[in-house]
């Protein structure tokens, strides 16, 4: 079925049915498009190249397997036997667990003190492997935490990409080196299968200028006295390096992830409501768990989740977006399908009074503060 003759919106269950798959189909081809665009765009770019991995990965992943899981789907109208067939799954415990992580703390598998004691153990990984290796008197110049800045705003760190991606700097029980190439391979075909989708077997091919995308470039860092000066003192390393991630998150989908647009302004769009969603519900549960701790730092917290955009985004009809953005399948029959209207009108149909573009207008506002939030916060 097509989109021209899909225009009218019908309450027929059969029609509904089929224009649901349709959308979630379409919304799978455009984000797999997007990745393997930015991936190539990329490529083009001998600077930016090794970042963007690194930087935008996790939500590769998340595309490649959510998207992968739908068109293995029993649902006629939705999965794609011939395409779910040239998937392969070598690595699906590699990428499913990539997947999860990108949740940060609404993984339900995982609790809160797990999620913190695991960015812990990285820290502490990471601590023993690139520390006291130099003679004793040159040690003090060691370091073991690198991060990603671009003209002096923090795009990410080595701890929370390790984290994310299932990296390790001990070989044992981990992905590396060759590897890590051969999962990367395995995402990078599983996107192309996707791509395809909409039964649109164009090659994905590079179109994005991202020459202009700020210079990125890697500081290191002696992660005890460069922690010791970020966010609460009462905070475990765990949280901050917790917290290093979502200020990482934000900043790039203000500065990298913008100049991706042109062309996937719907993949973009996604790709910030999920990444925003459960940043936002991560620092709710922070808010929480800190709640006697009344510090200029927790006072702005609590001040930016109290925002109206905000308290939106983690409502219910937020949620349901969020669900759509992630998971593509539309379960519910009463989400009218209009092919006419961005997202397919899912945004009008689950969150009332809103648009795609006031929906994106929150996002957009929230992240950027809570970029601002974790920027300057300081014991």
């Amino acid at each position: 079925m097509d989109a021209a003759s899909l225009r009218v919106v019908t309450n027929n269950d059969s029609v509904g049915s089929e224009l649901r798959g349709w959308a979630a189909r379409q919304m799978i081809a455009e984000d797999a498009h997007w990745a393997m665009d930015v991936i190539l765009s990329g490529q083009r770019v001998p600077r930016l190249s090794p970042f963007v991995p690194l930087l935008l990965g996790h939500h590769f992943v998340r595309i490649a397997y959510e998207g992968a899981h739908a068109l293995r789907s029993a649902n006629p109208h939705l999965g794609v036997p011939e395409l779910a067939r040239l998937l392969t799954d070598k690595y699906a415990s590699v990428t499913a667990q990539a997947r999860h992580v990108s949740k940060l703390l609404d993984d339900t598998k995982k609790t809160y003190e797990t999620v913190i004691a695991e960015f812990d153990a990285i820290a502490q990984e990471h601590h023993d492997r690139f520390t006291g290796n130099a003679v004793r008197w040159v040690r003090r110049f060691e370091t073991d935490l690198g991060l990603y800045v671009a003209g002096g705003t923090l795009l990410g760190a080595t701890w929370p990409a390790a984290y994310r991606l299932g990296l390790s700097v001990n070989a044992e029980g981990t992905i590396s080196g060759q590897d890590l190439q051969a999962v990367t391979e395995e995402w990078g075909g599983t996107l192309a299968v996707l791509g395809a989708a909409t039964l649109d077997t164009t090659p994905p091919i590079a179109t994005l200028d991202l020459t202009r995308v700020p210079r990125i470039d890697g500081r290191d860092k002696r992660s005890d006295r460069y922690l010791s000066d970020r966010f609460d003192p009462s905070f475990p390393d765990g949280l901050k390096v917790l917290l290093l991630a979502m200020e990482g998150e934000m900043n790039t989908l203000l500065t990298f992830a913008s100049r991706t647009t042109p062309g996937h302004e719907l993949a973009v769009f996604r790709a910030r409501v999920v990444a925003l969603y459960h940043t936002l519900s991560a620092l709710v549960r922070v808010s929480d768990r800190y709640a006697s701790v009344t510090t200029g730092g927790m006072t702005a917290l609590r001040d930016v989740l109290a925002t109206a955009p905000a308290q939106g985004l983690l409502s219910r009809p937020g949620q349901m977006v969020r669900n759509r953005c992630m998971h593509y399948e539309i379960r519910d029959a009463r989400v009218a399908i209009d092919p006419t209207v961005g997202m397919f009108g899912i945004i009008e149909s689950v969150f009332p009074g809103k648009s795609l573009s006031d929906l994106s207008e929150d996002v957009t506002s929230v992240t950027a503060l809570v970029a601002e939030l974790l920027r300057q916060w300081r014991p």
